[in-house]
C-alpha cells in the first residue's frame, strides 16, 4: 500500500523532493509526466556512479557485511561490463 512508499530510506533522499511533489494531496498540484521525466533525468544526472549503484534499504536497516561484499562485487562487475546502474531507454 502506499504505506510502504513513503518509509524513509537509506541512499535515496535525493528523489524526496520529486516524490513528494508527485504524491501531493491536491492532484492539481502535482506535476506532469513530461515534468516528472524531465526532473529525473536532471536528479540522476546529477548523480556518481556509487550511489546509483547503492542498495536502497530501509533507515533503519543494515546490510550484512557478507551481503554489502556480494552487492558492490555484482555492482563492480557490471561496470566493468559496461552495465548503466539505469538502463538508458
Amino acid at each position: 500500500g502506499r504505506g510502504t512508499l513513503r518509509k524513509a530510506k537509506k541512499s535515496f533522499e535525493f528523489m524526496r523532493e520529486l516524490v513528494n511533489d508527485m504524491t501531493n494531496s491536491n492532484p492539481q498540484k502535482r506535476p506532469s509526466m513530461t515534468d516528472i521525466v524531465s526532473r529525473f533525468e536532471d536528479i540522476v544526472n546529477g548523480l556518481d556512479d556509487k550511489q546509483l549503484r547503492s542498495p536502497v534499504l530501509n533507515i533503519d536497516e543494515n546490510l550484512p557485511i557478507f551481503s554489502k561484499i556480494k552487492h558492490w562485487t555484482i555492482q563492480w562487475t557490471y561496470k566493468l561490463l559496461g552495465i548503466p546502474a539505469i538502463p538508458n531507454v
